[in-house]
């Protein structure tokens, strides 16, 4: 699902002229407004579109206590340690030629 892009124009201010009150005709309190106005809109857009289409996407599809397992699994730091010592190349010397071993492991053969 696409979520709905943020499209309201946030140059409030830049379209205002040089001397905003007498140019504009606005009141000190419509010119603190206009600065306030992007900051509002963002917050409009993150608290009345793009979460609720979060809320409606996720929420379908994962329970609180599902998303709570996922996150505890996924970072789960003694499986991440075991399989990162997994991934680490063994290195190994010897006379003969190496017997078994991974690929990415090293062997170091030397004369006695």
């Amino acid at each position: 699902m696409a979520l709905t892009k943020l499209t309201t124009n946030l140059n409030n201010i830049q379209a205002l002229h040089d001397r905003p009150n007498s140019s504009d005709g606005l009141t000190a309190d419509e010119l603190k407004e206009r600065f306030d106005k992007a900051g509002n809109d963002i917050k409009s857009y993150i608290n009345n579109t793009l979460t609720e289409e979060l809320d409606a996407t996720i929420g379908d599809s994962y329970t609180k206590t599902e998303v709570d397992t996922l996150l505890n699994n996924y970072y789960n730091k003694s499986q991440i340690d075991s399989t990162v010592s997994n991934l680490q190349p063994k290195i190994t010397s010897g006379t003969g030629a190496p017997t078994g071993g991974s690929n990415g492991d090293i062997y170091i053969r030397y004369s006695s």
